[in-house]
């Protein structure tokens, strides 16, 4: 049964279906719940947050550009720094790949030769985040303003309020 089922969903999947299901996948990825209240021009940026033990670790979209920096804001303007700033890991590859390979035939002497093309997604939007990592007793309690300042970009703040998310 399952032979025959990925049989015909690999029938049906031609490189047009192929493509057009890795578009349609791709819109659905969607910025964090956290967005500031005007987007700078040049990208978009959300986050969102989660609380670990004594540790608060916001979750920064800015469309793969690098953030430069991200504080949280006191409502006497006092930065909170975090503890660890990380940035994401390395953009996937991507474009255009063309192979040949050659396999051979055990005992018949019959060899075959075939040819693939490789599609990548490798647009200039990569869904990738960066990690900042704050202590919970210097963040103070919710809500928190966060400065997000990505290079090339105007800093932003986003004010993060879990009472109001919806989750």
């Amino acid at each position: 049964m399952l032979p025959d089922l990925l049989r015909a969903w690999s029938a049906m999947l031609t490189p047009t279906t192929a493509l057009a299901l890795a578009i349609a996948l791709a819109g659905c990825v969607g910025p964090l719940p956290y967005r500031p209240e005007r987007q700078p021009f040049g990208a978009t940026i959300s986050a969102d947050i989660s609380v670990r033990e004594d540790r608060l670790l916001v979750r920064i979209d800015s469309e793969g550009y690098r953030v430069e920096r991200a504080v949280l804001l006191r409502d006497d303007d006092t930065e909170v720094v975090p503890e660890a700033l990380v940035p994401p890991d390395a953009p996937p590859s991507g474009g255009l790949s063309i192979g040949l390979g050659v396999g051979g035939g055990g005992g018949w002497g019959s060899y075959s030769v075939g040819t693939g093309v490789g599609m990548g997604l490798g647009g200039p939007y990569r869904e990738a985040t960066t990690l900042a990592v704050f202590r919970r007793d210097v963040a103070g309690p919710p809500p928190w303003r966060l400065r997000v300042k990505v290079v090339g970009v105007e800093p932003v703040d986003i004010i993060i309020d879990p009472a109001r998310s919806g989750r």
